[in-house]
């Protein structure tokens, strides 16, 4: 016999979210908010902000857009971490998804970790050390799950 376990409502809020962008256009935070408001979500910008980062959702053509489906059916994952001089390390991710990994880098608060800076395959991040092993220990292990 499988147990049932009910999802949190982070967790539904967040499966409406992926279901909506599937479904229509979304070109705006705002537009996503009132389209789950509508369902019964009142999400806080700073809220809605978190979950599109979680779910990893990206901008394609001025819309918003699903991840890529190995992004959308597990955790975010990083394809490289090497030092680049003495205080800076850099992350490389797909295609759309340096936002949500150097967001979720940012929001882990890594001991020596000063902040992160996102293109669109590419965070730097910036360390407070020039021994970048530990850094990108902690990287690693929070994206890869070791």
């Amino acid at each position: 016999m499988r147990l049932r376990v009910k999802p949190t409502k982070k967790q539904s809020r967040q499966d409406l979210m992926m279901r909506l962008i599937k479904e229509q256009k979304v070109q705006t935070q705002d537009g996503l908010k009132n389209l789950l408001r509508k369902h019964g979500f009142n999400v806080t910008q700073s809220s809605l902000s978190r979950d599109i980062a979680e779910v990893g959702l990206v901008k394609h053509g001025g819309t918003y857009a699903l991840p890529p489906r190995s992004m959308s059916e597990g955790r975010l994952s990083i394809a490289s971490i090497a030092s680049a001089g003495t205080n800076l390390v850099v992350v490389k991710t797909l295609i759309g998804m340096a936002g949500p990994v150097g967001l979720t880098i940012d929001n882990h608060k890594i001991q020596n970790v000063m902040g992160t800076i996102a293109g669109d395959d590419t965070v730097f991040v910036a360390t407070s050390v020039a021994s970048h092993e530990p850094v990108k220990k902690e990287i690693k292990k929070l994206f890869k799950g070791e």
